[in-house]
């Protein structure tokens, strides 16, 4: 079995967790269990995932397991008529929540899981004085899955965890921190496997535990960290037969522009101060491997896309021409982020405009609520309103990508952006500064795309207007986008590189 370690999956994620969604998929498809683990406690996990077309198979997450759920469906759910309230209270219905009153008294708040009507996800209770004293937490999947208890401060102090036939399978305490915020101080797993209880100092070290068990169900068990801040330091911890691999979603130096010689990103440093502890490290370009190799000669170094296609049957079929799509639309995705400079992909946008009048550019990402608004302060401050769209994160960008004629990025560096990759499976050309890592591997500059020395930006805005206002090049540029990712990136090709890099 294959586990490829994550922290989460959210609503809104990052290339990491669509990386390892996009792999799981792979390896599922020729027929290799795989399987995502994610750490955090998260009651919607299974509803999240359909958003991406995971499927709940696909995923394991350790709260699931210690509770005995990985395997429950989520064909039932609660309601407040299910919940056996007492005939004489009187409930308040709201559109977020209800309030249950006893008279003049709330009793309880019922609150519902966000997108549903009426489908109960917490339970709030409240004491004489109006306290909150406890609150049941419903699963998506339509059980009670833990209850929180709170002090005479408000602060949580205790929660207890059930399997779905309401037995306490775990028990966590906390403690105030340094700013009086609760801390998980104690875990304790109650009669873990008939054998009496075992305790935990936190959740990462129950998250070690966890991935030991894993390990012991399989004699052939492969660890993938996808996340190094969630998964170096347990494998590190793992004194067993299992495989362990590392992927790098991220440039592995402090300073981006001297990736040999530079300290390593905090999270890294300790995989690779021992990299004898690990099978492999995966990088998504050959550029980073080979530096990393430099710095590391003796470990196990190599790369593999982070995403696949299909291969096209015939030349040209499918591909939606720049004729079909909106005219002189530029489109960004990733996070909306200083260091990915969107403030200068605006200026650069605006020196567009000047020229093309009716080019358009859509950002799709989520950031900082600040940065954003203070970006889109700066796209009044360019009178490029009505030219520029915020459309925030969206799950699945395949239809959208052909709606679009070209990509721009202007990022300091990256692990090798997986936007750029699924931009050009969809035919549309990048236009991007050279970073470490990625456009110098994916870009053939002049030929699908152009390659921009960073803090150009008046020769970015040049390489646009130039594809915008040559209907003919443009047309030559997404073809040519389209065969180099459908030539370079299939599933098959994808699926064959790491057959001989594990073994399989």
């Amino acid at each position: 079995m294959y586990y490829f370690v994550n922290e989460y999956i959210l609503q809104k994620n990052s290339s990491v967790e669509h990386t390892a969604m996009k792999r799981v998929k792979l390896f599922n498809h020729y027929k290799t269990p795989a399987k995502i683990v994610t750490k955090i406690y998260d009651r919607l996990l299974h509803q999240t995932i359909k958003k991406f077309d995971v499927d709940d198979s696909e995923v394991l997450n350790m709260f699931d397991y210690f509770q005995e759920a990985t395997a429950l469906s989520a064909d039932k759910f609660l309601t407040t008529e299910d919940m056996n309230i007492p005939i004489e209270y009187e409930i308040n219905v709201g559109a977020n929540f209800s309030g249950i009153f006893n008279g003049d008294r709330l009793v309880e708040n019922v609150g519902f899981i966000p997108g549903t009507i009426g489908r109960v996800f917490y339970q709030e209770f409240f004491d004489q004085q109006g306290n909150r004293v406890g609150t049941d937490l419903w699963d998506w999947r339509g059980f009670k899955s833990a209850t929180q208890y709170f002090g005479q401060n408000g602060q949580l102090i205790s929660q207890r965890y059930y399997n779905v036939s309401g037995a306490t399978v775990l028990e966590e305490y906390f403690a105030p921190d340094t700013e009086g915020k609760p801390l998980s101080s104690r875990l304790i797993l109650k009669n873990y496997r008939d054998k009496g209880d075992l305790f935990f100092q936190n959740v990462d070290d129950l998250f070690v535990f966890f991935l030991n068990e894993l390990s012991k169900q399989d004699a052939d068990t492969t660890f993938m960290v996808d996340r190094p801040g969630t998964g170096v330091q347990p494998m590190l911890a793992l004194n067993d037969a299992s495989k362990k691999y590392l992927y790098i979603p991220i440039n592995h130096g402090v300073n981006p522009n001297d990736p040999v010689f530079t300290d390593m990103d905090g999270f890294l440093q300790p995989a690779f101060e021992h990299f004898n502890q690990f099978d492999g490290f995966i990088t998504a370009t050959p550029q980073q491997a080979e530096h990393l190799q430099t710095r590391y000669p003796k470990a196990h170094i190599f790369s593999i896309s982070g995403t696949s296609t299909l291969p096209v049957s015939k030349e040209g079929t499918g591909n939606v021409a720049v004729t079909d799509r909106k005219p002189h639309s530029l489109i960004y995705v990733g996070r909306i982020a200083p260091d990915k400079q969107i403030d200068q992909q605006l200026r650069m946008f605006a020196l567009v405009k000047d020229r093309v009048t009716d080019a358009t550019m859509t950002l799709f990402g989520y950031g900082d609520p600040k940065y954003v608004e203070e970006m889109k302060k700066l796209v009044t401050e360019l009178k490029l309103d009505g030219s520029v769209t915020f459309m925030d994160y969206v799950p699945g960008l395949d239809k959208l990508y052909d709606q679009y004629q070209v990509m721009t990025n202007m990022s300091m560096a990256d692990g090798g952006p997986l936007a750029m990759q699924e931009a050009m499976i969809h035919g549309v050309p990048v236009i991007s500064y050279k970073f470490n890592y990625g456009p110098a591997e994916y870009i053939k500059d002049g030929k699908d795309g152009f390659l921009v020395d960073s803090g150009q930006t008046l020769a970015m805005a040049e390489d646009v207007v130039k594809l915008f206002n040559d209907d003919k090049q443009l047309a030559e540029f997404s073809n040519a986008a389209y065969t180099s990712a459908h030539t370079r990136w299939t599933r098959r090709k994808v699926w064959n590189r790491w057959q001989k890099e594990l073994g399989l």
